[in-house]
């Protein structure tokens, strides 16, 4: 994957995707698959913002009993079972137990009933997934059982738990990437720090982008014959630059903070906090909170309240983290959690679909929305697209396909992304790649489990760089996985241009917070070979990974 920006100039695109995160790159995936030409512009890194900051869940809807929404169960499961046929080595069933008090709405024996419901609605749920990954059904657990895999749980009233099985993503940059890789091998034309900075409309059609180079500084004009807004959170901040070339930057989002701890239990579990969800047609109760085991850390997902701004100025606040840690500590006290087992923290914005700022966020149905700006804005040839879950994203991206293909005046062609691999998807089984890759490699088994959780079946791209430079295929500094060989890969091979990219969305070993100077030196070092930094250009690099991890 190389990144040329000169071709954005040269050419005219059927589409010209506006936004790099998981909807903008399986949306050209999908498009690219089906004949299209693309172009995707990312302002900053690929999957920067919220493709990164969510709580690494692919989940089967079952939230969605509460709401007697069927439908959306429905596809949830099936595009859950998708992402684990796709992305084997990226998406793996995990497992939560909900404890169950009394004998009424939260009881064993409507939870039981939910479960059953759950299963039935999910009866293909493994169709297509290697024996090793297949999501179970549910079941129940004693009270004893209960509390001996949740440790801490108020026993008082407490009469059971019910266990079901969901899905996780390794890495959500990386699976995020991989959409991206694909569409780059199958002809798609991808570059990040690529910000469109104008709509160029004239006769009711927009023209041509306006794009700032932001490596080598030029101004490009890139054209197409349809534009699609995937941006997130500056979604309307983009729709503006139909209208004017300074758009407002204020939005109202929900803000989602998760924070990672020490472990508190080895599977996931769930406890309610006072915050009612309005919304749901059969209460239980509070609002949940998920604690997910996620690389022997405990990810706790996730507080929902209103930011008001300019999504460029997001941040996560000390405040922002003091509030949400003792909503969590209400819900369960037995963690007794301080300031200082906070090991790490994420948030982004999700839309709330409301320009009220005294909503409540968590009682805000999140739904997505695809919008065609023909009617509210008469310009024909651009869509917007407003994501909120990662799991449907290959669902949205074929129904935006099917959309553009009509605009385009082009013959329905039918999408094919599910019977597909994403780049680095084609194992058999995780274990069977691990041990592969053990005996080809000479690797130890924590650094083929790291390589084959992260590439899959291109390890072999990464490990060409340690054959050939003996240097390379030692470990990072500081690190008892990853491999140098990846950084040079990350760099050469998928536009890593700054520290950051290579640690948080690359090689993937910032994702559980700042992972030491002795590692970020070594990065930066190598990555200066490879860029050309002098010295001054290092060590702004390292102070803006530095800078990153501060609250």
């Amino acid at each position: 994957m190389q990144r040329k920006a000169d071709k954005l100039a040269q050419d005219v695109f059927d589409m010209v995707i506006i936004g790099g995160g998981v909807y903008g790159l399986c949306t050209a995936w999908d498009a690219t698959l089906r004949g299209l030409k693309i172009a995707v512009l990312e302002k900053d890194d690929f999957a920067h913002a919220s493709s990164s900051v969510n709580y690494k869940l692919i989940h089967g809807g079952l939230r969605y009993l509460q709401h007697l929404d069927f439908k959306r169960m429905r596809i949830s499961i099936r595009e859950r079972r998708h992402m684990m046929t796709m992305a084997p080595h990226l998406v793996s069933p995990v497992e939560f137990v909900v404890p169950c008090y009394g004998h009424g709405m939260k009881g064993p024996e409507v939870l039981w009933t939910a479960l059953q419901i759950n299963d039935l609605v999910g009866f293909d749920r493994n169709k297509g997934i290697d024996r090793e990954r297949r999501i179970p059904r549910g079941h129940l657990l004693s009270r004893e059982e209960c509390l001996r895999r949740v440790p801490g749980l108020s026993a008082d009233g407490l009469t059971g738990g019910a266990v079901y099985y969901d899905a996780q993503m390794y890495s959500a940059e990386r699976l995020a990437l991989s959409f991206g890789r694909a569409a780059e091998r199958d002809g798609a034309t991808l570059i990040n720090y690529a910000e469109v900075t104008g709509l160029n409309v004239e006769g009711g059609r927009v023209q041509s982008a306006t794009v700032r180079d932001k490596v080598s500084g030029r101004t490009l004009t890139v054209r197409g014959n349809l534009f699609i807004n995937m941006t997130g959170p500056w979604s309307e901040i983009t729709r503006q630059l139909l209208h004017t070339p300074q758009p407002e930057h204020h939005v109202i989002r929900s803000k989602g903070v998760q924070l990672f701890t020490r472990s508190l239990a080895e599977c996931g579990f769930t406890v309610q906090t006072r915050q009612v969800d309005k919304t749901a047609i059969i209460a239980r109760g509070g609002r949940s909170l998920f604690v997910t085991p996620w690389r022997g850390k405990s990810f706790i997902g996730q507080s929902d309240t209103i930011y008001e701004g300019d999504p460029d100025d997001f941040e996560i606040t000390e405040q922002d983290i003091a509030a949400f840690l003792s909503e969590f500590n209400e819900a369960y006290p037995a963690a007794r959690l301080t300031r200082d087992d906070i090991e790490y923290w994420l948030g982004g914005m999700i839309p709330v679909g409301t320009d009220d700022p005294n909503a409540d966020a968590a009682n805000i149905s999140h739904r997505y929305e695809i919008l065609d700006h023909e009617k509210e804005d008469g310009v024909g040839n651009m869509i917007s697209v407003i994501g909120v879950k990662f799991t449907i994203t290959r669902y949205i991206a074929e129904q935006v396909v099917d959309r553009a293909l009509k605009k385009l005046g082009r013959p329905a062609a039918p999408c094919s992304t599910a019977k597909q691999k994403v780049y680095g998807g084609d194992i058999d089984q995780v274990s069977g790649a691990v041990q592969a890759a053990m005996a080809q490699h000479d690797l130890d088994h924590t650094t083929a489990h790291h390589l084959v959780r992260l590439y899959g079946s291109e390890i072999d791209r990464v490990m060409r760089y340690a054959r050939e430079h003996g240097s390379l295929g030692r470990h990072v500094a500081g690190s008892k996985e990853a491999l140098r060989a990846e950084i040079v890969h990350a760099v050469r091979e998928e536009m890593a241009l700054h520290v950051d990219d290579v640690l948080i969305r690359r090689s993937d070993m910032g994702t559980l917070g700042y992972p030491g100077a002795d590692t970020v030196k070594d990065v930066a070092q190598l990555m200066a070979s490879e860029l050309g930094w002098d010295d001054d250009t290092r060590r702004a690099e390292i102070e803006r990974i530095r800078t990153y991890y501060r609250v």
